[in-house]
């Protein structure tokens, strides 16, 4: 970029602020400094932008390329008969003036968006950027974000903000947010979504950000949907969960069949007799197979399609933390289910 500077001029337009073919029409001839586009009455797009691009060449003939670079590029293709985008792609064919478009967009089908006739002057040169940074890019892109510039602040004030954010950083509680956050997603903008609400917390009495701050934000952020799932479960099918789990805790190799969680579950009725209601044995079976629908457990293999489904060898796909929190949350979850969860019936 060095040996091309001062040969062209860059206009940069936004899909989420230029959200019409008008707007951004004014921004690329203010860009231009073409100053009386704003004046001029707009009767077709295409004119207009021809004007705009004479009256560029005329006043800039040392400056004769353009690079325009559109930005969230998949809202300019909602635009009304993409007009922009038309004009654009089109003048990009033309000699009369060197100009490149360029988009920048996170959704692959974007060309699926285009117009035939948009899509038939596009070029088809697509750059993939697919950056996958590691944990610790991650952390210190986290405080960056988070850390203040020298630019007309107190070198003392500076100092303590930057020092805070680096002990921030260095926190356990946060250090193992992070490393969830980074695992389920490393897109930054889930990371700048995290930071929204501590960020927005800030005032006179709360004058920083705390560790405890970072984890409400991610509670509000980051749901876990087999928790959810959990919290939807009728108290059977939950109770089911249950004995899977303390099957898992007693075997090695943690599967179990229908069989054997019917006796688990009814070796707990038994002993709760009084504080538990009784369900048929079919009953039992339709949650059993409920819980296969809703992908909480699993078949170990597609050999189990030849056995009858009481005799499958199934695993289970919830963690011990994640049904510990889900009866937590679950309301009115029943005392004795809530005991049997944490202290398993010894046979």
């Amino acid at each position: 970029m060095a040996d091309t500077t001062g040969k062209f001029v860059q206009v940069n337009l936004n899909g989420l602020i230029q959200t019409d073919d008008k707007l951004a029409l004014l921004s690329i001839g203010e860009q231009l400094e073409v100053e009386d586009v704003k004046e001029r009455p707009i009767k077709s797009f295409g004119e207009t932008f021809a004007y705009i691009l004479e009256s560029f060449k005329r006043a800039n003939p040392e400056k004769n390329s353009i690079l325009l670079v559109l930005d969230v590029f998949d809202l300019f293709a909602r635009h009304r008969n993409q007009s922009l985008l038309y004009n654009l792609f089109d003048t990009c064919q033309s000699a009369n003036l060197p100009i490149t478009v360029i988009g920048v967009t996170c959704r692959l089908d974007v060309l699926e968006l285009l117009e035939k006739r948009v899509k038939s002057r596009f070029s088809h040169r697509q750059i993939y950027l697919l950056h996958s940074p590691s944990f610790d890019q991650y952390v210190a892109i986290f405080k960056s974000l988070l850390k203040i510039e020298n630019k007309g602040h107190k070198l003392t004030h500076l100092k303590w903000w930057n020092d805070h954010i680096e002990k921030l950083a260095s926190d356990g509680s946060v250090v193992d947010i992070l490393r969830r956050l980074f695992d389920y997603s490393k897109d930054l903008r889930l990371l700048k979504s995290l930071l929204m609400m501590p960020v927005c917390v800030i005032q006179q009495s709360h004058p920083n950000i705390a560790p405890d701050d970072i984890i409400k934000s991610c509670k509000h952020i980051v749901k876990d949907y087999k928790v959810l799932l959990l919290q939807g479960l009728s108290v059977l099918e939950l109770s089911l969960i249950i004995a899977m789990k303390h099957l898992s805790d007693k075997r090695r190799n943690s599967t179990f069949t229908f069989e054997m969680v019917y006796q688990e579950y009814m070796q707990f009725v038994l002993t709760k007799s009084q504080l538990v209601e009784k369900f048929p044995r079919p009953v039992i079976f339709k949650a059993y197979e409920r819980l296969i629908d809703t992908a909480l457990i699993k078949p170990l293999s597609h050999t189990h399609k030849r056995l009858q489904k009481e005799y499958w060898q199934m695993s289970l796909l919830v963690q011990p933390t994640q049904i510990a929190e889900a009866l937590q949350k679950y309301p009115n979850c029943p005392t004795s289910v809530m005991q049997w969860a944490l202290n398993p019936i010894h046979s």
